[in-house]
C-alpha cells in the first residue's frame, strides 16, 4: 500500500482519469484496443467518447493505478447497481489488457514481469471476493454478482498461471488465502441462492420462458466459479489446507453450499437439466477430493460438531434420493424432450463415489445403512435381463459425459455490460474428457460391490451397535410393498441378482476390485440367502394356512400349494384338524376294483377317486370342481386324522396339453429355472395362476412318476398298470392338479409322436431352437458326450455349443448357466472368449451346412 501510496503522489501533477478510461476502453473489443495501443504515441492511448470529447491516456499509467482504482471503488459504501457494472467493466478491461500483454512489450514488462503489480492484483482480486461473499442485496443483481465473481476468479489465472499446479503454490504462499478460499465458496453459495429465488417465483412457463436466457447466464458464471475451486482442490496440497479451515469444514461452510445445489431441481429444459447436474457432479468431486485428505479426516472433522454432522446427514439424504431419480431412468426421460444435448458430468458416478467413502466411514455407516439399502433392494429387485444390461455388462454406453466449461471471461461479462447482444454471444462449448465405456460400466459395478461390502463388514471393536444391522435393515425393505404373492418370485430374482454380480465382480479383480471386496460381497450373499428363501417359505406356509380357512364352496378354482402334501402337513402341524365347515370336508369313493397304488406294496391300499363336493353343479362348474387326493399310505391313514383340506389349482386341458409338448422338447425342464419361470408365465395366461415353484414341483413329481412306471413295467405288465385321469372334459391324460401329478398320471404323451433322438457330434452344424422350437441362434457342437464343466452331458441330455449367430439378446439368460459360461452368452463370451453353452440335445437341429 505505501509503495502505491508514494507512486501516486509522484504522479499528481499529471491528472489521470481512470474513471473515464474505464467506461471508455471497456466497451472495446481485443481488436480494437490493440489497434489503440499500436497506435499510441509515446505510449499515449487516444479516444474520443460518445460526447466526441477526445481523451488520451498513459498505457502504463492506466496499467499500474488501476487494480488501486478498483479497490477504491470497492470502499464506496453505496454497493447497488452502478458500482457492480462499473467493477465489471474495470474486470473486463484488466482481462483486455492481460489477454494483449503477450503480443505488447511495454505491456508485459508491467503486467507479466512487476511483482508490485501482481501483489496489487491480489489485494483486488481477494478484497472484491471477500465483498461478494457477504452481498446482501436482492437477486434482481444476480447476474452481475455471479458474472464479477467468476471473471475476478479467472483473473488470477490471467496474471499468474493457467496450470493448476503452478498455481497452486503462489495462492498457498499467499498471507491471506484462508480468507480467499472462505470468500470464494461463500461467494459461489450466494449465487446458489439467487438462482433458487428466480426459479421458486418463476412457476408459470411464460414467466420462464421470458427470463430463461439470463437464468442460463447465471448459471453459466455460477458454474465457472464452481469449476475454478474444484481445479483448486484437486491439487493436493491446496485441498490439505482447506481442510483446515474451521469455517469450510468444521461450521459447515463447504456442506452449505453442497446441501443447496442438491437441492436444484430437474427441469425439462435440456440445458439447465445439464448445467445443475453438472453443479452437482462437480461439488460431489469437491467433497470427495476433500475426503481423499490423509492428515486430516474431512468426516471426523464435520461430524464433530452438531451443526456439521446435521449439514453432513441432509447432503447425503440429498445424495440418495438423487440416485433413487437416476436409477428410476427420470433424467434420461427428461432429456429426451430436447433433440439437443448437453455433457452432464458424472453425477452418477460422484453420487457412488461419496456413497461408497461415506459407507465406509464409522461416522455415517448407521445413517447409509438405515437410507441407502432401499436403494439397493430396489437395485437388486429389478428383471434379471434388466439387471445384467445394467450392471453385469461392459457394453453398454455410459449415461454421462464429463466436460469442463470453457468460460471466456470478456465475452461472459461484455454480454451482462450489454456490450455484447444474445447474438453476438456464442453457445457455451465444452472440452469433453469423455470416461471409455467399459472402464463407466466397471467402475459403476465396482462402487455397487463396494457399497454392499462396506455395509457388511463388521468391526466389532468400532461398530458394535451395528452388527446385522445391513442384513436386516434388507429384509426390512425386501418386505416392504411387495404382496404376499409377489415375495416368493422377488426372492427368487433378488438371488439371481447377486449371483450374477458375484460372479461378474470376479473379472473385475485387481482393476476395479480387491479380493476383499468380493470376499465381503460373497458373504452377504450367503448371510442373505437362507434367510430370504425361508422368509419366501413361511409366506407359502401362512398363505395355505389362511386360504385354508377361507376356500371357497364347491365349482370355483382356488390357489395351490407349493409344498407336497406331506411337507404341508409337518410343516403346519395339521394332522387331526379337520375343517370345521361340512360342505369343504373331502369325500372319497373306493373303486370296487382298485387300481394298485403307485408305489409297489405287498397289500396295495385301494386307491381312491375323487368326487365333486358339490352336489348340483352346473355344466361350466363342472369343469372346475375340486378334487383331493389321499396321498398318505395305510399306515398313516390308520394312525392320524384327516388333513385339513388345500386350496388348489385346476390344470385346464389346454395348460395339460401346453406342458406336454413343452416336455416333449424339454424333458429336464425341472433343472432350468428360466424355463420354468417362462412356462408358469405362460400356462397361466391360459387359466388358473401357477407359480414357478408349482410348476417345478409337479415337473419333478411326473419325472418319478414315469420313472415308477418304468420300474412297474419292467417287472411284467398286470391288470391295473395302464394308469388313467379322467379329466373334467372326458378325455385322458395328466392329472391336472399339480400337486397330484404323482397319484394320477398317464405315462404316455397326450398329445404328438415320440421324439426321435439324435446323435449328436462333435463339429456339427446345428441350429439351438427355445421350449417352443424358435430359433435362439446357430453354432457348431463343440462337445457331445463326457463331462464339461462339473455336467455329465450323457446323463443330463446336454450337448456343449459354440455360437456363431444369435438372434436374442446377448445379456438373456442361458437355460443352463454354470461356473464356466455364466449367465448369459454375453458372459460366456467374456470368460471363455466364445459364445459357449450347454443346450439340451433335444433342442438342436442338425443341419448340412451353416446358413
Amino acid at each position: 500500500m505505501r509503495a502505491g501510496k508514494e507512486e501516486m503522489s509522484s504522479t499528481t501533477l499529471q491528472p489521470i482519469d481512470l474513471v473515464s478510461a474505464v467506461k471508455d476502453l471497456h466497451i472495446l473489443s481485443t481488436l480494437e484496443l490493440s489497434k489503440l495501443i499500436r497506435d499510441a504515441d509515446n505510449d499515449i492511448i487516444q479516444w474520443t467518447d460518445s460526447n466526441e470529447s477526445s481523451k488520451q491516456i498513459n498505457l502504463e499509467t492506466l496499467v499500474r493505478y488501476l487494480p488501486w482504482h478498483l479497490i477504491a471503488k470497492l470502499l464506496e459504501s453505496k454497493q447497488d447497481e452502478e458500482l457492480l457494472r462499473y467493477l465489471l467493466g474495470g474486470i473486463r478491461l484488466l482481462h483486455a489488457l492481460y489477454d494483449l500483454a503477450t503480443r505488447n512489450t511495454k505491456l508485459e514488462q508491467v503486467l507479466l514481469e512487476d511483482m508490485k503489480i501482481s501483489e496489487q492484483m491480489f489485494d483486488l482480486i481477494f478484497f472484491m471476493i471477500l465483498v461478494l461473499s457477504g452481498f446482501r442485496q436482492e437477486s434482481q443483481l444476480a447476474a452481475l454478482h455471479s458474472a464479477l465473481l467468476a471473471c475476478s476468479l479467472n483473473l488470477i489465472t490471467a496474471f499468474v498461471s493457467s496450470q493448476w499446479n503452478e498455481l497452486e503454490p503462489v495462492l498457498l504462499a499467499h498471507p491471506k488465502v484462508d480468507t480467499f478460499v472462505f470468500g470464494s465458496f461463500a461467494a459461489v453459495h450466494r449465487d446458489i441462492q439467487f438462482i433458487l429465488v428466480r426459479l421458486s417465483v418463476q412457476n408459470d412457463k411464460t414467466s420462464m420462458q421470458s427470463n430463461l436466457a439470463e437464468v442460463n447466464r447465471i448459471c453459466q458464471h455460477t458454474e465457472a466459479s464452481l469449476q475454478f475451486l474444484q481445479s483448486l482442490c484437486q491439487q493436493k496440497l491446496f485441498r490439505e489446507r482447506l481442510v483446515t479451515n474451521k469455517d469450510l469444514c468444521e461450521e459447515g461452510g463447504i456442506l452449505l453450499l453442497a446441501n443447496d445445489i442438491m437441492k436444484l431441481p430437474f427441469c425439462e429444459d435440456s440445458y439447465l437439466m445439464a448445467v445443475f447436474s453438472r453443479l452437482k457432479s462437480k461439488v460431489l468431486s469437491i467433497l470427495l477430493n476433500l475426503c481423499e485428505v490423509e492428515s486430516v479426516s474431512f468426516l471426523d472433522v464435520a461430524a464433530s460438531t452438531t451443526k456439521g454432522l446435521n449439514l453432513a446427514k441432509s447432503t447425503i439424504s440429498k445424495v440418495i434420493e438423487l440416485l433413487k431419480v437416476i436409477f428410476r431412468g427420470d433424467l434420461n426421460t427428461l432429456a429426451s424432450f430436447s433433440d439437443k444435448t448437453y455433457p452432464r458430468g458424472l453425477l452418477q458416478l460422484n453420487a457412488m463415489r461419496l456413497t461408497d467413502v461415506l459407507s465406509d466411514d464409522s461416522n455415517f455407516r448407521s445413517y447409509i445403512t438405515l437410507n441407502f439399502t432401499e436403494v439397493l433392494t430396489t437395485i437388486f429387485l429389478q428383471p434379471h435381463v434388466d439387471f445384467l444390461s445394467s450392471w453385469c455388462s461392459s457394453g453398454s454406453r455410459p449415461a454421462e459425459e464429463d466436460a469442463t466449461l470453457d468460460y471466456d471471461s470478456f465475452t461472459a461479462s461484455g454480454w451482462v455490460l450489454g456490450v455484447l447482444t444474445s447474438s453476438d454471444v456464442p453457445e457455451s462449448t465444452f472440452n469433453p474428457s469423455r470416461v471409455p465405456r467399459t472402464s463407466y460400466a466397471f467402475q459403476k459395478t465396482s462402487l455397487l460391490v463396494k457399497v454392499v461390502a462396506n455395509l457388511t463388514c463388521f468391526i466389532p471393536d468400532i461398530c458394535r451397535e451395528e452388527k446385522d444391522l445391513f442384513l436386516n435393515t434388507f429384509m426390512q425393505c425386501f418386505q416392504k410393498d411387495l404382496s404376499s404373492n409377489s415375495r416368493t418370485e422377488k426372492a427368487a430374482i433378488v438371488i439371481q441378482n447377486l449371483r450374477s454380480l458375484s460372479m461378474y465382480a470376479e473379472s473385475l479383480i485387481p482393476g476395479f476390485l480387491n479380493n476383499d471386496d468380493v470376499e465381503l460381497f460373497r458373504s452377504f450373499i450367503e448371510q442373505l440367502e437362507p434367510i430370504i428363501m425361508q422368509e419366501s417359505d413361511n409366506n407359502r406356509v401362512t398363505e395355505v394356512h389362511s386360504t385354508g380357512q377361507n376356500s371357497s364352496n364347491a365349482g370355483r378354482n382356488t390357489v395351490i400349494s407349493d409344498n407336497s402334501p406331506v411337507e404341508e402337513a409337518n410343516q403346519l402341524n395339521l394332522t387331526g384338524n379337520e375343517d370345521q365347515r361340512t360342505d369343504l370336508a373331502p369325500t372319497f369313493t373306493p373303486v370296487p376294483n382298485p387300481a394298485p397304488t403307485l408305489t409297489p406294496v405287498p397289500n396295495p391300499a385301494p386307491t381312491l377317486t375323487p368326487v365333486p363336493r358339490a352336489v348340483k353343479a352346473t355344466e361350466e362348474g363342472a369343469q372346475n370342481v375340486e378334487t383331493t387326493i389321499s396321498d398318505a399310505n395305510t399306515a398313516h391313514q390308520s394312525e392320524e386324522k384327516q388333513v385339513k383340506k388345500r386350496k388348489r389349482n385346476i390344470l385346464n386341458h389346454m395348460q395339460i396339453t401346453m406342458i406336454e409338448q413343452a416336455l416333449q422338447i424339454e424333458p429336464e425342464m425341472q433343472r432350468n429355472a428360466a424355463s420354468i419361470q417362462l412356462w408358469s408365465e405362460k400356462l397361466s395366461l391360459h387359466g388358473s395362476e401357477i407359480t414357478p415353484s408349482q410348476l417345478k414341483n409337479w415337473v419333478n413329481n411326473r419325472k418319478a412318476k414315469l420313472a415308477r412306471v418304468a420300474a412297474k413295467d419292467n417287472q411284467g405288465p398286470s391288470g391295473g398298470d395302464n394308469i388313467t385321469f379322467t379329466d373334467k372334459q372326458g378325455g385322458s391324460g395328466t392329472d391336472p392338479d399339480l400337486e397330484s401329478a404323482d397319484e394320477f398320471f398317464d405315462p404316455t404323451p397326450s398329445t404328438g409322436q415320440p421324439t426321435q433322438l439324435v446323435k449328436h457330434e462333435p463339429g456339427q452344424f446345428v441350429v439351438l431352437t427355445d421350449g417352443k422350437g424358435d430359433e435362439i441362434g446357430k453354432g457348431f457342437v463343440h462337445q457331445a458326450s463326457g463331462s464339461w464343466s462339473g455336467a455329465n452331458l450323457d446323463e443330463s441330455g446336454l450337448c456343449v455349443v459354440d455360437i456363431t449367430y444369435l438372434k436374442v439378446d446377448k445379456w438373456t439368460s442361458l437355460p443352463h448357466p454354470c461356473h464356466a459360461t455364466g449367465t448369459s452368452y454375453g458372459h460366456s463370451e467374456q470368460i471363455i472368449g466364445v459364445k459357449r453353452v450347454l443346450w439340451d440335445s433335444s433342442k438342436l437341429v442338425v443341419q448340412q451346412r451353416a446358413g
